[in-house]
């Protein structure tokens, strides 16, 4: 497996990951480079096996901090449970560990999965909340959860 920085050649085979894991679809301007994020594509013999980006947010937003917080991560569903998700989650890291001392991301408090993977990445819960940066978990239903790792 190969990853790298995605390019907009790669929006066709991120558009059927994302349709068949029930995503909403990525955009040109989702996946276009830019200096304070880093968008990645995971190959495997030629096919986007996974997507993931990160965010940078330069300001506080409630009690949410400043930083680079990885954002959403897209897999598809026959590379699933195969190490994908954590090898571009690592690589995320790495830019964002170029650049900072402190990396955050925040899920729905039910997403076990992501939960655990994070965990083994040294990432530790520090906050919970509706909202946070205008997502909400399960329509208001759940709590997110805001974790921080730090290098």
């Amino acid at each position: 497996m190969q990853i790298r920085e995605a390019t907009v050649d790669d929006l066709g085979q991120v558009d059927m990951i994302c349709a068949a894991s029930g995503r909403a679809r990525w955009t040109c301007e989702m996946i276009a480079p830019r200096s304070d994020r880093v968008v990645l594509v995971a190959v495997t013999q030629g096919e986007v096996a996974g997507v993931a980006k990160t965010h940078l947010h330069p300001n506080p937003e409630g009690s949410a901090p400043a930083g680079h917080y990885l954002g959403g991560v897209v897999v598809a569903p026959a590379f699933r449970r195969r190490g994908v998700g954590s090898a571009l989650t690592r690589v995320r890291l790495e830019w964002i560990w170029s650049r900072d001392s402190v990396a955050y991301f925040f899920t729905n408090e039910h997403n076990t999965a992501s939960i655990r993977m994070h965990e083994t990445l040294n990432f530790r819960p520090v906050a919970r909340f509706s909202e946070i940066r205008g997502v909400t978990a399960d329509d208001d239903r759940s709590e997110l959860i805001l974790f921080e790792a730090s290098r």
